[in-house]
């Protein structure tokens, strides 16, 4: 008897703490965007004519978040990630310009203004961490009619970017600035140092879930 109760009360104990653990799912998020990407800084001007050497790209963002119960889940922190592919425009007959890179790997902090019940909700967010700026290859030719191929360079530099948006049922509007900042890369074609970054318009969608 004495043996059957102590199991009774080991079990209740077990019950006590694993009913809590059950209470307290966590809430999770996953959010993917893609939009309007439109070059900022002085990385996208020739040195010499002014000359905007990119006026467009596409931009790609990606986020998993964690929502912070002391907040009511309207703070969340987690992982993010973007790209941007900013179109080349040639500079001159000599100059072939391909695709510039722009990408960000940092940590994220996001806030929604409402809860979650509500299905319309601004929010404000906010990433930084490393961020490499990319060079595209470029094809120089001389006036026998051969090329050669100066493949691109990148360089890494401090990345931040601020964020607002409306959340619509899941569904996601933003706009962000990839602020520019400071690169140095040093190539055959010559040197550069100048500031790159974006202003991103994009849309999307998050998904949540508990774990």
């Amino acid at each position: 008897m004495k043996f059957s109760l102590s199991k009774a009360l080991f079990g209740a104990l077990l019950l006590g703490l694993f009913i809590p653990a059950i209470s307290s799912a966590q809430t999770f998020s996953l959010s993917g965007q893609v939009g309007y990407a439109g070059p900022q800084g002085d990385a996208f001007k020739d040195p010499v004519t002014d000359e905007k050497q990119s006026s467009f790209g596409i931009g790609y963002d990606f986020d998993a978040m964690y929502y912070l119960e002391s907040f009511d889940e309207k703070l969340s922190v987690g992982l993010m990630f973007s790209g941007n592919a900013l179109f080349g425009k040639n500079s001159s007959d000599a100059f072939d310009i391909g695709i510039y890179g722009l990408s960000l790997y940092g940590v994220k902090s996001q806030y929604r203004f409402l809860d979650r019940d509500n299905t319309f909700s601004p929010y404000g967010a906010l990433g930084l961490g490393l961020s490499q700026f990319s060079t595209p290859d470029v094809t120089i030719s001389d006036a026998s009619g051969s090329s050669t191929v100066v493949e691109g360079e990148s360089a890494f530099s401090f990345g931040l970017r601020p964020e607002l948006g409306l959340e619509i049922g899941g569904f996601l509007v933003s706009a962000a600035y990839f602020v520019p900042m400071k690169y140095t890369i040093e190539s055959d074609t010559g040197n550069f140092d100048g500031s790159a970054g974006t202003l991103n318009i994009s849309i999307g969608y998050r998904y949540y879930f508990e774990l």
